[in-house]
């Protein structure tokens, strides 16, 4: 049925087009064919065309973090290397954590080891502080989070957290 829409349509443009002068033949067909060259260019060359122009600047911008990335999956390999090695003892870990946290966190945190864990109430800690204390709590104190409840407070770009973090090691080792 389309294809016979089609043909119909051709075939009254043809009859239409042949009633017209030579010079407006012309002219039409030249105006059909800049229009579907328009039409194409909009539709399947710019696109692309625009695609390729911005490859460089986006690739720009996301070599930082391929960098990032690749640092991290060092510091990965690292940690795992190191992890198979023994660990400080709790005392030494205890003693690093309070390091860490009197340097990162000064008065927004306090610690209160029990056993083989500690429990760390934050009071308006800021999250590039937070942040940084957990990335050094777990690489030099080799503790990581075993339960969290924290709260964000605040007004966006000026966020707190507090609430409470128990660390501990999910391993079990190098007590």
């Amino acid at each position: 049925m389309g294809e016979k829409m089609s043909t119909s349509l051709n075939t009254r443009w043809q009859a239409w087009l042949a009633t017209r002068a030579p010079r407006e033949r012309l002219v039409l067909q030249a105006a059909a064919w800049l229009l579907l060259a328009a039409l194409i260019w909009s539709l399947a060359i710019a696109p692309a065309w625009r695609v390729l122009q911005a490859a460089p600047a986006k690739q720009a911008a996301l070599l930082p973090q391929l960098h990032q990335m690749r640092a991290m999956a060092t510091e990965a390999k690292t940690l795992q290397q190191s992890e198979s090695a023994r660990p400080p003892g709790w005392s030494e870990r205890l003693r690093t954590l309070e390091s860490t946290t009197q340097r990162l966190l000064k008065d927004q945190a306090q610690l209160s080891p029990a056993g083989e864990q500690v429990t760390v109430t934050l009071r308006d800690a800021t999250p590039t502080a937070l942040a940084q204390w957990l990335q050094e709590t777990r690489v030099n104190a080799h503790l990581r989070p075993t339960r969290v409840q924290l709260e964000r407070s605040g007004a966006a770009g000026a966020w707190r957290w507090q609430g409470t973090l128990v660390l501990g090691d999910p391993n079990g080792a190098g007590t």
